[in-house]
């Protein structure tokens, strides 16, 4: 299949250097464990924007109901700016996720389109190299895959942020679907 319509790739948007500094932030970039995502900001209802950098006794933020979401470390809030700098974001972004999509968690995850509470602009950034993302409008579309390396990255927003599903897809004999850093922006609630 062609290109999805309205899907925005960045090849090597971050230089490799750029790709060791920010997984050199293992406190939060190394999987505690069984983890496919680790969020870090804004992801529940009527929160407060981000500060820049964030207060030393900033509050736990509530992301799904019951779950907690502790605010983005001053590392990713300096990736959010530069990436507002660089015209990917209107406002600064306030949600950051590290994503882990190894073996049997890979697998688990299924075809989908995120909901509400991600956001109106994701920008996916891959840490690792010969991920797969399939693209497709629905279980009868043909899939148009993305293949991407470490540095690459994807932007979805608009139209195909609600209607397109989206499906990291496995490859190698471990069935991994690599490491990626994942940032949006989510308008407070009025």
């Amino acid at each position: 299949m062609a290109k999805t319509p309205g899907l925005k790739t960045f090849p090597k948007l971050l230089s490799q250097k750029e790709v060791d500094l920010i997984v050199a932030n293992d406190e939060y970039t190394k999987n505690p464990g069984d983890v496919l995502f680790r969020y870090y900001g804004d992801f529940g209802y009527n929160t407060p924007e981000p500060t820049t950098p964030p207060k030393a006794d900033a509050p736990i933020r509530r992301g799904a109901p019951g779950k907690e979401t502790p605010p983005p470390s001053p590392w990713m809030l300096a990736w959010g700016k530069t990436l507002q700098d660089r015209g990917f974001f209107d406002e600064m972004p306030n949600q950051y996720r590290v994503t882990d999509w190894f073996g049997s968690l890979s697998a688990q995850f299924k075809w989908h389109i995120d909901n509400h509470r991600h956001g109106e602009r994701i920008l996916a950034i891959s840490l690792s190299n010969n991920r797969v993302i399939g693209f497709r409008k629905d279980a009868s579309s043909p899939v148009f895959e993305l293949e991407q390396h470490a540095g690459d990255a994807y932007l979805i927003a608009g139209p195909i942020r609600w209607s397109w599903e989206h499906c990291v897809l496995p490859r190698g004999k471990d069935k991994s679907g690599g490491r990626s850093f994942v940032v949006s922006f989510k308008r407070p609630a009025q």
